[in-house]
């Protein structure tokens, strides 16, 4: 080697050495800063999938407790002799309501049978125990197993441990709190 391609040699490795070994870090850098951005924006809309799915069954579970409140105050003003402090609703905002009523129990059920994809198996497990014990119930009741006033009581108690467990089941998943 002649002393003219040593030294062109040695450019060519300074040249290479001085572009290539930081464009290299700089495309690394970017690629691994461009995969870092997206597994946390992935993460970020999961969670945010995740939070809009128990605000949803969260907001079911607390309208059904209210109207199992209204109807368990229904169920105590008729057993009251006399005049009741309790002033229920005219007959079509009831109407209404029973009918909202059933269908977010509807809806409940609904979401029950999908739980598992959009929740977690511990809200499927906490569905599926309110619906049974609800169906349960309810066949009690229509055997005349239990009184109507019996069966609003424990309608509203499943309907407030239902809401009190996914409420808490929500804050464990998504870590709030």
């Amino acid at each position: 080697m002649t002393a003219m391609s040593v030294q062109t040699s040695l450019d060519l490795t300074d040249v290479l050495s001085k572009f290539f070994v930081p464009l290299l870090v700089a495309a690394l850098a970017a690629y691994f800063s461009t995969k870092f951005a997206l597994n946390k924006f992935y993460k970020e809309k999961w969670w945010e999938k995740r939070l809009e799915a128990f605000t949803e069954i969260i907001n079911i579970a607390y309208r059904i407790k209210m109207s199992n409140d209204y109807f368990l105050r229904c169920e105590y003003a008729r057993m009251e002799p006399g005049e009741s402090r309790f002033k229920p609703h005219p007959k079509e905002i009831e109407e209404k309501l029973r009918t909202e009523y059933w269908l977010d129990l509807q809806e409940l059920e609904r979401i029950a049978q999908l739980a598992d994809f959009t929740l977690t198996t511990k809200v499927k497990s906490l569905l599926d125990v309110y619906v049974n014990a609800r169906k349960k119930m309810m066949d009690d009741w229509y055997e005349d197993a239990i009184e109507s006033y019996e069966a609003s009581e424990k309608d509203f108690k499943l309907s407030e441990k239902l809401l009190s467990d996914l409420v808490a089941e929500a804050k464990r998943e998504l870590k709030i709190n």
